[in-house]
């Protein structure tokens, strides 16, 4: 059994995930995707003056970077206090729920374990759960978020 982990800041999906794959012996990928969207979701800055659009998506770039870091760095302490071996990835993509659905098509995943509501990148102000849900090619387990 393989199961991929939509990373999020949801330490309640993380424990999720880990649980399932010691209870299974299933091998477990972690996939953190860094969302290049804002580029297009800003659009133009043509009256803003020549550096206010650059400076704002130089900020988010390093934002994602730092939320890469954390989240990944949480999701490893997890795995290594189970006693799992697992596969961190990361993705680059406009679209979040892009960059997940094509790791499931290539990786031959038996379930999608993500956070419900899911909050990466511009996916705070978009469902992408029920994107990812509506293409993907195996079972998803959501994880209500504590909230």
């Amino acid at each position: 059994m393989k199961i991929l982990l939509a990373l999020d800041d949801s330490a309640r999906a993380m424990d999720e995930a880990v649980r399932l794959a010691s209870e299974r012996g299933a091998g477990l990928t972690a996939l953190f995707v860094l969302d290049t969207g804002w580029s297009v979701y800003i659009g133009s800055d043509f009256l803003l003056g020549s550096t206010a659009r650059s400076k704002f998506l130089e900020y988010t770039r390093d934002d994602e970077y730092a939320q890469e870091r954390a989240t990944v760095e949480a999701f490893q302490k997890r795995a290594q206090a189970a006693g799992l071996d697992c596969i961190i990835k990361t993705a680059t993509a406009g679209r979040v729920p892009e960059a997940i659905l094509a790791e499931l098509a290539e990786g031959g995943y038996d379930t999608l374990i993500m956070s419900q509501p899911f909050r990466r990148g511009l996916e705070v102000m978009r469902d992408a759960a029920t994107q990812v849900l509506k293409k993907a090619p195996c079972d998803v387990l959501f994880v209500r978020r504590e909230e």
